[in-house]
């Protein structure tokens, strides 16, 4: 077949690089041969250990070992809706609640099927989310249901009882000495009720402490405010009014540590007509990285020198002598290097008072400083907002050093941690675990029996958050009462704030009680308070909470003071310690869901990887899989390389939160510990490590190579300039075309056309999408084994393609499910008829009709179409609590794929016929749908001409997918367009 570059000759497609989805691809050297399927895909199911299988098959069966009921909270709880219905089997309930990440507050709706929760979404009331959930907010619902979750009190390792537990915690409270020997070490909170505690305690005990920890800190952005106003702010940019936005590795359009608010303000901003400009220095391909208009690639000990020429560029276009006396000591930068800042400077002197410079949390305080006073002389206020920091207690990173230097000291008698596991996130060069054990008296309270439990004395199995009461505040200040879904499925299990109330002397007050004592308090209207108290519950925010803006000025002299002192760039190799795209630091380690995402980057699903260029690959005789062993400061680690296109040259990344050695066996024995390298005084990078190859190669179980298409162009881009040159480029591409395939039916006109649009110019790649699909249609995990076999049951998948140049790619996402073609290929070659099209254009599947011949996936050009060669459904009838009832769990030997999520339009079809009346625009969502952070998504019927995906589908911009093959589908893609600075081209 000849190429489309060849059929429809189109300035987009005759000027664009050759797209490319790994190096072994681009370099012709995979082991496997050409073809759509991965090796030994349809090879019979051996080699997988029966207890893996059971493992993965017991995820949702959490209350194996309980009654088998699902009691709501005693209290009181609201609906998400005005008018509270009653209970009706079989039409679920949502409630409005919330996610602590980082301190914060991400808005929250919860779907309730009888009780019991199967589904999360974004509360779009609440400022955080705007609607929208990331993959972790989506995947936390499964560690509701963990079947690994810690059941039992334990002293000195052997159970105990609740009551003994909370007997003895009362006789600790009876002291007379001020509290001088407790101490609590817990993760900052925005949470008014935690740090109502928090003062109560210190009010009883003034000579105790409250020591923060947290493994991933954003302690230097908070220095990094201090330093530059001479006080902690809270700073959040505004990125919906941007048109030029500097990232100084700040990877801000990732769901997480960013948040859906910032992917959504940036990207709106990029959608309109005038589109903002995203230039991104870094050190490896992160998700904002790739979605920039120009990046630069950096080592890390490099990059904050990159800041304060970019400052000095900025300033010397500004006539801003301040910024301009930075240029000193920035004659070492290369050509490229002294080029893009150039222009990137111009760029952002040429949109003042609409240029945004942000760091990344890992940049030293001196670079956020900069970041502040880069932004003061581009247009005071303009961009960025200032509020009070909420953090309680402060953020702190020498806390947890002067801390084990008491325990070490014998000073603390008594320790209560709540932070999670500390032992196993603490640097390698602060001896925590020793420190712990000449404490008397040690009390964790977590979900799982981890690391840290096997250190302390007591250990006390965690409420999970959908199972308590609570509160807690967004960067802004947005309060959100935290109510729970279900009782406690752990008769054990302990509310950790409860473990607080037996010294504070509120332990006879539910935490229910407490919460509402201190919010009526909060109010100031005690008389109508139920009635504001039940609002709040069923929006899932406190009106009129929002902080006030503040006013800051920079200290210019201070920050320049501080720029100047900057450590030299490093020599030699360079370790860039990175939180994980979906553990984050570990705290994700036990999902399973979370472990089987392909990471939007590397692809790299149940692993981490040591990342390097191809360069330094190169350089040091490394491949894929290569094994190695890596030193600092007399410490070694043994580690499996992965090489990146887009990684800086000389530099490891290594994503943390893999290796663990306790807790859930999910997370047991996964990647490697890269936790074991990291220092106090080197959180972002270390230099001077030592890298030395070893024998052996380790399997990655990568999807980037699954589900070929036969070298067909599918993600497209082009620039703005040449798109407007060129509105038509892609006319071939979207008027109808022959095909081999008779029509499927007699040509009828149905109520409903139901189709999608995926723009690509909105797709960050995120993958919240690809998750909230899994919950939504009860897709089981397979585990690494199956996944090295290409047997992943992802029914949406992100297909990632690299652009050129190895070193410096380009990089484009695509989100890709069924696309419902109006002549589907897999409906003609179905022996069974099992694979059927509906008036209204939905591909459907008859599962009980599938007999497994396969067909159907050979003959789908687009390889969506996935096969169950095991069952991981479970038997125990338990087994199904986080599952969607509305939707069939398939048997084993069955064919699988996107449906629309038929069963929202057959619901909202439902509800409508009820009403009697047609089904509204914008009734029925699907799941991929209502979690994308940045709207990329849209579904809709093309029966009406005003609806949203009917104005997608007649854009300039749209494509369908393998167009030349005639298969009409009803998901059609819009281009991406870049706007590159001409300068640079």
């Amino acid at each position: 077949m000849p190429s489309l570059k060849e059929r429809y000759p189109l300035p987009v497609l005759a000027e664009a690089p050759d797209a490319w989805r790994s190096l072994e691809e681009r370099r012709a050297t995979l082991a496997a041969p050409e073809g759509e399927f991965p090796l030994g895909a349809s090879e019979p199911p051996q080699g997988i250990s029966r207890r893996a299988v059971l493992e993965l098959a017991a995820f949702g069966a959490a209350a194996a070992g309980l009654s088998g009921c699902f009691r709501q909270p005693p209290e009181k709880v609201m609906p998400y809706s005005k008018q509270p219905p009653e209970v009706t089997p079989g039409v679920p309930l949502h409630y409005a609640t919330g996610l602590t990440l980082e301190g914060y507050v991400r808005g929250l709706v919860v779907r309730s099927h009888e009780g019991r929760p199967t589904k999360v979404e974004g509360n779009p009331e609440q400022p955080e989310s705007l609607g929208a959930a990331g993959a972790h907010e989506q995947a936390s619902l499964l560690g509701l249901y963990d079947p690994h979750r810690a059941r039992v009190v334990r002293h000195q390792g052997e159970p105990v009882s609740r009551a003994a537990l909370f007997s003895w915690l009362i006789e600790r409270a009876q002291r007379n000495d001020g509290g001088a020997g407790l101490r609590l070490l817990v993760e900052p909170s925005a949470s008014p009720l935690w740090a109502d505690t928090y003062a109560r305690l210190l009010e009883r005990y003034p000579r105790a402490k409250v020591v923060p920890f947290s493994g991933i800190e954003p302690v230097q952005a908070r220095e990094g405010a201090r330093l530059a106003f001479g006080r902690p702010l809270q700073v959040l940019p505004r990125f919906s009014e941007a048109r030029t936005v500097v990232s100084l590795d700040d990877d801000f359009l990732s769901t997480l540590p960013g948040s859906p608010r910032t992917a959504r303000e940036f990207v709106s901003a990029r959608a309109r007509p005038e589109s903002n400009r995203l230039w991104v220095v870094e050190s490896h391909l992160s998700v904002t990285g790739a979605f920039a208009d120009h990046r630069l690639r950096a080592r890390p000990s490099r990059l904050p020198h990159l800041a304060r020429a970019l400052a000095a560029e900025v300033g010397r276009a500004l006539g801003h002598a301040g910024l301009a006396s930075l240029a000193d000591g920035t004659t070492s930068l290369s050509e490229t290097e002294r080029r893009w800042l150039t222009v990137a400077a111009k760029d952002l002197v040429a949109q003042r008072g609409a240029a945004l410079v942000v760091a990344g949390a890992r940049q030293p305080a001196a670079v956020h400083a900069l970041a502040h006073w880069l932004n003061e002389a581009l247009g005071p206020g303009a961009l960025v907002r200032f509020v009070d920091e909420l953090l309680s207690p402060v953020p702190d990173a020498s806390a947890l050093p002067a801390l084990v230097e008491e325990l070490r000291a014998g000073t603390v008698d008594t320790l209560i941690i709540t932070a999670w596991n500390p032992v196993y996130r603490a640097p390698v060069d602060v001896p925590l675990v020793e420190a712990l054990g000449r404490v008397p008296y040690t009390v964790y309270c977590a979900l799982e029996e981890d690391e840290t439990a096997a250190a302390c004395t007591w250990f006390v199995p965690a409420t999970h958050p959908y199972e308590t009461w609570g509160d807690g505040r967004a960067p802004e200040g947005t309060a959100t009462i935290l109510q729970p879904l279900i009782a406690p499925l752990q008769e054990a299990a302990v509310a950790p704030l409860d473990l607080l109330a037996a010294f504070t002397g509120t332990l006879e007050m539910p935490p229910y009680e407490r919460l509402r004592t201190l919010w009526r308090e909060r109010a100031g209207r005690p008389v109508r308070f139920q009635e504001a108290w039940e609002g709040w519950l069923a929006t899932g925010v406190v009106p009129g909470t929002e902080l006030p803006a503040l006013q800051a000025r920079v200290d210019a002299e201070a920050v320049l003071a501080a720029a100047r002192a900057l450590r030299p760039a490093g020599e030699g190799l360079e370790l860039h310690f990175v939180p994980d795209l979906k553990l984050y630091d570990g705290r994700f380690g036990a999902n399973p869901w979370l472990q089987e995402l392909p990471d939007p980057m590397t692809q790299l699903t149940w692993d981490n990887a040591a990342l390097v260029s191809p360069a330094t690959a190169a350089r040091l005789g490394l491949e894929r899989g290569s094994r190695v062993r890596l030193e600092l400061r007399g410490r070694a680690l043994e580690v499996a390389v992965l090489p990146v296109p887009g990684q800086a040259d000389d530099t490891v990344t290594l994503p943390l939160g893999y290796g663990r050695t306790r807790g859930s066996p999910v997370a047991q024995g996964v990647g490697f510990n890269a936790y074991t390298l990291w220092h106090q005084d080197s959180p972002g990078w270390a230099t001077g490590a030592r890298l030395s190859l070893l024998e052996g190669h380790h399997a990655f179980a990568l999807t980037q190579e699954h589900w070929r298409m036969e070298e067909r162009p599918l993600a497209l881009q082009t620039t703005q300039a040449r798109f407007k040159a060129h509105t038509d480029m892609l006319q071939g591409m979207q008027e109808p075309t022959e095909h081999l395939y008779p029509p499927p039916g007699p040509p009828v006109e149905p109520p409903h056309r139901w189709g999608m649009a995926i723009d690509l110019h909105r797709c960050t790649g995120c993958s919240a999408c690809v998750v909230a699909c899994q919950a939504e249609n009860n897709i089981p995990v397979v585990g690494k084994h199956e996944v090295l076999r290409g047997r992943e049951m992802h029914w949406l998948r992100i297909d990632r393609y690299f652009l050129g140049d190895e070193h410096e790619p380009g990089v484009i996402t695509q989100p890709l499910m069924c696309v419902h073609c109006e002549y589907a290929p897999c409906e003609y070659v179905c022996p069974v008829n099992a694979t059927v099209h509906s008036d209204e254009g939905l591909n459907q599947m008859i599962y009980n009709r599938c007999i497994g011949t396969r067909y159907c996936s050979n003959n789908c050009p687009y390889k969506v179409r996935r096969f169950n060669y095991l069952d991981y459904t479970g038997h125990d009838p338990l087994a199904r609590m986080h599952r969607n009832p509305q939707v069939t769990v398939r048997s084993r030997g069955v064919m699988e794929k996107c449906t629309y999520c038929v069963q929202r339009i057959e619901s909202a079809r439902i509800t409508a016929r009820v009403e009697r009346r047609t089904i509204r625009e914008g009734e029925v969502r699907t799941a991929c749908q209502q979690a994308c952070p940045t709207e990329a998504i849209v579904f809709g019927d093309l029966n009406r001409p005003e609806s949203r995906v009917s104005q997608l589908h007649e854009d300039p911009r749209h494509y369908k997918l393998l167009h030349e093959l005639g298969t009409a589908p009803r998901t059609v893609h819009l281009l991406r367009l870049k706007n590159p600075h001409e300068e640079l081209g």
